[in-house]
């Protein structure tokens, strides 16, 4: 009789004798046997683990090693016949063999016993075309719970191997697939040598490990961890709480505090750089040597790029991928550093290795050595040339004198940068990693938040002060305040509390980026005198006394850098300072997943003809051979550090293998090194970048060469692929520079983009080209970059590294003369915001003169007009991060891709970064945000967001079938940014085949709601379902939700005109008053009362039983500065509290008007003036519920106010039809949907009312009233149990009222609209992610076609438009009013 699975997890375990052991052993004890798992991904942590067995793992008991002890013996004979031999004889023993071995281990060594189900349990997973499928081969199944699922497969070098049957998807892979396709979390894959736990789901990222099982024996406490990870205890017998899939949820989230953390780290490590360069370059100065330092932004980025150069060498040098000789590791390796600068800091103490300098040396010989290769004997490796080891671009880190080198870094600076990568703290435990174990995506990451910092040499002393401390908010991003600033704020300052508030409001105005303390922490750090106070201040001004005395008193608020100085900086000094584009970042590192999903549903329609755009089959999607899909070229033009460019290149690198195999081309070859081969010509071929931050292009770049590191070849060359530019700047067509107008008139049909026959009419132009040569320059610049479409080849002159970047010269050098036309071309434009009309068509008008002037006919030519075009043009108006902007030309930087008879990219993918329609002005001036709209938006205004602009240019990147594949903030679909950005895209010829509306980000480093869009320019069979989603519908609106039958966006209503307002913007919270202080000052003053109201908030209407405000509000409306100042109790407080602040911004008006609100909504007030009561709702709210409140309040601008008190406008704006309207054409943030009259309540075809609308609006009103005050329930407390499916109605019966109130106003809403014929079949049902008590879902897409048709039928007879929006204002932030008048 079969014995029952039993559980080992109470056994022993491992320890030796005595007491039982201590956390930092137990938490030593995982680690050790984790450091041999080779792992991918999140797996198991070290401290996760600690928590759930604190003893340690348990032993294998005596029987069970034993019997796998036994089976291992044969087992292993055979494995290293068939290893020996590899023949289809000794293969077919090794089955026999890995078969039996397999069941003694899980179904006894493990006891999974009779839980152990043989077969495939119906799940199945396919390769991308369906040629090949896989399925399991057994279950762990308990009841009806499958807790894992089994793969034995046949021999593989490694798990991370394809089996070689057409699809290059590995073993492991291929697990992931069947997790998913079976919604079971829990994998194990094995060849019987190899061992995989693959985890997939919940919350976690995808993960798995691999350990050798012919290790079992010597490796012990791995073995014995292993079994204990696959009892069933652990799978399906325990708490489900406590299961293994918890266990990696707690892992990713583990795993994901330890990439914050590296960020951190790392961003301090390159300040102690940048400290450590200016201590050389004033060391210099002070012995009467030159300052070797170049300007500040140049010393940030060179100490960037050491970081980089460290992180590089360590990734390569753990992987095996640099030489492993005694010599490289003695002399140039990194890996041992660390531990060598740690024994020394703990023998000498750490203060000594200030004296040396070894491992800076080391680093710069290394980064020597690979940039310029080595033939000697024991150091043979390739030249690898690329931008990150290249001497030349930092001259002054090499730079000699007769004493050495000038700019010197410490082994004690050394060892804290080298800490910085190889050591994470979280939560104060330290954690020693190893780059075997961290992707190319995470280094990505850390490195992005290095962007958005420069150094600056300043000329008064600066002190960085303390941040936030706290688990969830790390140090790395502090404030920085000039120490006279601090003084006079002390000086000024009652007490450290007060001091405190300034240095804080100081800090929130100048650099809101920083991560500032609390109040009370930067008070108690002023109270606090430091240990060794007077050390510290000898360390940094050792000859300066008054320095000295005067950081003494503030020393406790001053931060330490990583060598436990105090970060003080000198006159001279270089300051690491945010810049401009931090203060407005809206980018996220993209998780490596999503990243992938992006890519596989935008190239899988190009690599495969038939594919997913012509057939739903896939098992009829035909790959196309390689060298097609060698041709492919795939665009990110806001690629940051290079993650999508990254999951390109192993997507199309994995179909060109697949196409290989086909071809017959992958006989007799290793795997591994044909997948990099394969990466490598996908990188030469097929991969193109962008990015306006030039560290961002050099972090692409180093992805790209990390991803595709050959140990024998040079880098992949991408100094050709990847650019420095602003995307939505240059020129993207060959017309617009020969025509020199952005907006040159259209081509005629079949036009091909060769020749001069657009300047045929202006014969000086031709002269002016022909001088130029822009025939005879494009044409040799495109065969110059046709030529660097291969992998470097070290041995072949014409194909080397020096030959290709001798050749990206050579073709940078034909377009220069032109791109200067071109930033022309943009400069005389851009000035003008790109506005159609005379001053443009002059603006151009004088370029051709000025461009006929730089090149003329005969004789030397004058650029000085040309010059002067392009300086005042391309300068910004606003502070940005250079002093210029950098246009990037496409059709310029890649004419082999944007010119000739199908121009254009294949793909355009990536994450474009995010910046608020409100805020653009701001941060880069109105004449750019007018060009976007002119040049990019056709002229279609509205506050859309910069994500918008992105999205447009990608199109217009596109070739004829091309397809895009990008991911956004969820306001993509929604509002003006939807209008400008999608509408348009639709209207263009943009099909959306595959959409995520609204999810939240899948990791922790952003709180916010993501949507992704994908789809083609090319046609798409109309029987070819689209997937919205994750669910097949026939359409996808603009929206990104299924399309109905009625298309279109709704229109503005006159009949609706002036009813709906937002509430008036304070802007000042010294207006605002806790009631009691609002009621004492009419108590004094009765005609105080005329100015002092209740002030009405959507967190009140949310929240209060009573709808009532929480606070009062000084209102003196339009009142001049007299008639305000004759109530001088509140007038007084808005001169102590609001008029200095209000002179900080840039809108005059506000200036001037300083004791009125920002906007005082006068429209609102005339309509309200007659009515006792009036019907609001939250701007922001998940119930999107009106509400009736007696006007008494003044409503804040999240307050949508309607005038009208009808009972039967109640009933219908709470109807569902309304609600449903209202998510639909509102915005949102986050999930919780956002009121904007203009697109709601103005386009809404509200039904004639009714007696019995009246009468069902007045009971919503009365009962539910009654029962928020009973319960002391706030409207959203309220909703929350209505909408709960878990609350039924026997369990609650005002619940149940509500919901048949609710009922029975949709019907009655319903039938006045005479829809009765609707079968509404009320229910939980769930809409972009909120589930409510609500309509169904047929219901709701068949009520919201009929309410847009009947908005399009009555704007129709409407005559004339509606009056422009006045939206918003009210949609302005304080931090947005600060922009541009």
């Amino acid at each position: 009789m079969a014995r029952q699975a039993t559980s080992r997890t109470g056994r022993a375990p491992h320890r030796g004798r005595g007491a039982a052991p201590t956390a930092t052993a137990v938490l030593e004890s995982h680690r050790d046997w984790l450091a041999a798992v080779d792992t991918d991904g999140p797996f198991l942590s070290a401290p996760v683990l600690r928590q759930h067995w604190p003893q340690g793992m348990p032993r294998l008991g005596d029987f069970e090693r034993s019997l796998l002890t036994d089976e291992l013996r044969p087992f292993s004979t055979a494995w290293d016949v068939w290893d020996r031999t590899r023949n289809d004889a000794t293969l077919e023993a090794y089955r026999v063999a890995r078969d039996a071995f397999v069941d003694v281990v899980l179904r006894d060594v493990v006891g999974w016993r009779e839980l152990l189900v043989s077969g495939d349990a119906g799940i199945v997973a396919f390769s991308p075309n369906r040629s090949v499928e896989v399925r399991p081969t057994a279950t762990l199944t308990r009841d009806a719970e499958r807790g894992a699922l089994v793969l034995v497969v046949d021999p593989l070098d490694s798990l991370h191997s394809s089996p070689g049957d057409g699809w290059a998807a590995s073993a492991l892979d291929r697990m992931e697939a069947l997790l998913r396709a079976g919604g079971v979390r829990i994998g194990v894959v094995t060849d019987g040598r190899w061992w995989a736990l693959v985890h997939v789901g919940g919350e976690a990222l995808p993960a798995s490990g691999v350990v050798n099982a012919l290790d079992w024996v010597a490796e012990a406490r791995t073995r014995d961890a292993w079994m204990t990870l696959l009892d069933p205890g652990t799978l399906v017998l325990g708490d489900p709480a406590t299961r293994l899939p918890e266990l990696f949820v707690a892992s990713t989230l583990r795993a994901e505090d330890i990439t914050v953390s590296l960020g951190v780290q790392v961003r301090r490590a390159v300040e102690l750089l940048v400290a450590a360069f200016s201590e050389a370059g004033a060391h210099a100065r002070e012995t009467g040597a030159p300052d070797p330092l170049p300007e500040g932004p140049v010393v940030y980025e060179a100490a960037v790029t050491v970081m980089m150069r460290v992180v590089f060498l360590l990734f390569a040098q753990e992987r095996g991928l640099l030489p492993e000789t005694a010599l490289f590791s003695d002399a140039y390796g990194l890996a041992g550093c660390l531990d060598d600068l740690d024994a020394r800091a703990r023998a000498e103490h750490e203060e000594s290795l200030d004296a040396t300098t070894q491992v800076w040396h080391r680093l710069l010989a290394t980064s020597r050595l690979l940039h310029q290769g080595s033939s000697f004997e024991d150091l043979r490796m390739p030249s690898y040339g690329g931008s990150l080891f290249d001497p030349v671009r930092f001259p002054f880190l090499t730079d000699t004198t007769s004493r050495g080198l000038v700019v010197r870094v410490s082994d004690r600076v050394m060892l804290h940068v080298l800490r910085s990568v190889q050591v994470a703290v979280v939560d104060g435990e330290a954690r020693r990693l190893s780059f075997r174990d961290i992707d190319v995506e995470q280094i990505g990451y850390i490195y992005e938040g290095l962007l958005g910092y420069s150094a600056q040499v300043v000329d008064e002393v600066h002190v960085g002060l303390i941040g936030q401390r706290s688990a969830k908010r790390l140090e790395g991003e502090e404030p920085e305040i000039p120490l006279a600033r601090l003084e006079e704020f002390a000086a000024s300052a009652s007490s450290t509390n007060a001091l405190a508030e300034k240095v804080l409001a100081h800090v929130k105005e100048s650099q809101p980026g920083a991560k500032a303390p609390t109040v009370s922490a930067l008070t108690k750090a002023f109270d606090a005198v430091p240990e060794q106070a007077e050390a510290l201040l000898r360390v940094v001004a050792p000859h300066d006394e008054e320095l000295r005395d005067r950081l003494r008193p503030l020393l406790g608020a001053i931060r330490l850098d990583l060598r436990s100085r105090p970060v003080v900086v000198v006159p001279g000094g270089l300051l690491v300072v945010e810049t401009p584009s931090r203060r407005n970042a809206g980018a996220h590192y993209t998780p490596k997943k999503l990243a992938e999903e992006v890519v596989t549903h935008a190239l899988a329609p190009l690599v495969y003809s038939p594919g997913p755009h012509e057939t739903a089959d896939a098992s009829q999607w035909v790959l196309r051979d390689s060298t097609q899909i060698l041709a492919l070229k795939v665009a990110d033009i806001a690629c940051g550090s290079g993650a999508f460019l990254v999951a390109a290149a192993r997507y199309l690198a994995d179909r060109v293998i697949e196409a290989w195999r086909i071809q017959g081309r992958m006989a007799g070859r290793d795997e591994a090194t044909m997948r990099v081969t394969a990466i490598r010509h996908v990188v030469a071929s097929c991969l193109y970048g962008a990015d306006i931050n030039a560290m961002a292009v050099e972090m692409c770049k180093l992805s790209l060469w990390l991803v595709s590191l050959d140990r024998g070849l040079p880098f992949s060359f991408v100094d050709d692929k990847v650019f420095h530019g602003n995307s939505l700047l240059g020129l993207t067509q060959r017309r617009q520079l020969e025509r020199l107008h952005i907006d040159p008139p259209p081509v005629a049909p079949g036009y091909v983009q060769t020749g001069l026959t657009f300047s045929a009419h202006d014969n000086a132009l031709v002269g002016v080209f022909e001088t130029v040569r822009l025939e005879e320059r494009i044409g040799a610049a495109i065969r110059l970059r046709q030529g660097l479409t291969h992998v470097v080849e070290p041995n072949d002159p014409e194909r080397d590294g020096a030959a290709m970047r001798r050749q990206t010269e050579q073709s940078r050098a034909e377009v220069a003369p032109l791109a200067r036309i071109a930033d022309g071309v943009v400069a005389a434009g851009l000035r003008l915001g790109g506005k159609p009309g005379k001053a443009l068509d002059a603006a151009y008008k004088d370029l051709r003169l000025a461009v006929q002037m730089a090149w003329p006919d005969r004789g030397e030519g004058d650029d000085t007009w040309l010059d002067r075009i392009i300086a005042e043009g391309l300068t910004p108006t606003v502070d940005t991060d250079e002093p210029r902007w950098r246009p990037l030309h496409w059709v310029l930087e890649v004419p082999d891709v944007m010119t000739g008879s199908r121009p254009g990219f294949d793909a355009v993918i990536g994450n474009p970064p995010f910046l608020g329609g409100q805020k653009l002005t701001g941060a880069l001036g109105t004449n750019v945000r007018d060009w976007f709209v002119h040049t990019l938006a056709d002229g279609q205004r509205g506050s859309a967001d910069l994500v918008a602009y992105f999205f447009l240019r990608a199109q217009g990147l596109l070739k004829e079938r091309g397809t895009v594949g990008l991911i956004a903030t969820n306001t993509i679909a929604q509002g003006d940014t939807r209008e400008v950005g999608l509408d348009r895209m639709v209207d263009s010829g943009l099909t959306i085949t595959r959409a995520i509306q609204s999810r939240s980000w899948p990791a922790k480093s952003a709180n916010l709601e993501y949507a992704a869009v994908w789809g083609t320019v090319g046609p798409v069979a109309d029987d070819i379902p689209r997937v919205c989603d994750d669910i097949e519908v026939s359409r996808i609106s603009t929206l990104l939700e299924p399309e109905g039958r009625v298309t279109g966006n709704p229109i503005r209503l006159l009949e609706n005109v002036g009813v709906s307002f937002i509430g008036c913007y304070v802007l000042g919270m010294g207006f605002v008053l806790d009631p009691a202080e609002a009621q004492q000052w009419i108590n004094e003053d009765p005609r105080n009362a005329e100015v002092l109201f209740p002030y009405l908030t959507g967190e009140d209407l949310n929240s209060r039983p009573d709808s009532s405000a929480s606070r009062w509000v000084i209102d003196f409306f339009d009142r001049t500065e007299p008639a305000a100042a004759a109530y001088p109790v509140p007038f007084d407080r808005l001169i102590a509290k609001v008029k200095d602040e209000r002179q900080k911004v840039n809108r005059k008006v506000l200036r001037d008007r300083w004791w009125q609100y920002a906007e005082k909504r006068p429209a609102m007030r005339k309509a309200i003036a007659e009515l006792d009561e009036l019907l609001v709702i939250a701007r922001v709210s998940r119930t999107v519920m009106p509400i009736r409140i007696p006007h008494r309040s003044v409503p804040s601008e999240q307050v949508v106010v309607f005038a009208t008190d009808s009972f039967g406008n109640q009933a219908v704006m709470s109807s569902s039809l309304h609600q449903m309207w209202a998510i639909k054409y509102g915005s949102g943030m986050r999930n919780d949907p956002r009121y904007t009259p203009s697109d709601v309540f103005e386009t809404f075809p509200r039904p004639d009312t009714s007696p019995d609308i009246e009468r069902i609006g007045r009971v919503l009103d009365e009962e539910r009233r009654e029962i928020m005050l009973r319960r002391d329930l706030g409207l959203t407390k309220l909703y929350n149990l209505v909408n709960d499916p878990t609350l039924p109605d026997a369990v609650d019966a005002d619940v149940a009222r509500m919901r048949a109130i609710h009922r029975e106003l949709d019907e009655v809403i319903v039938a006045a609209y005479g829809w009765g014929d609707v079968a509404l079949d009320h229910g939980f049902h769930t809409y972009r992610q909120m589930t409510r008590w609500t309509v169904s879902p047929a219901a709701r897409v068949e009520l919201l076609d009929r309410l847009l048709e009947e908005n399009h039928r009555r704007a129709a007879l409407q005559e004339g438009a509606p009056p422009p929006v006045d939206d918003d204002p009210a949609d302005t932030t304080d931090d947005e009013m600060l922009g541009d008048d």
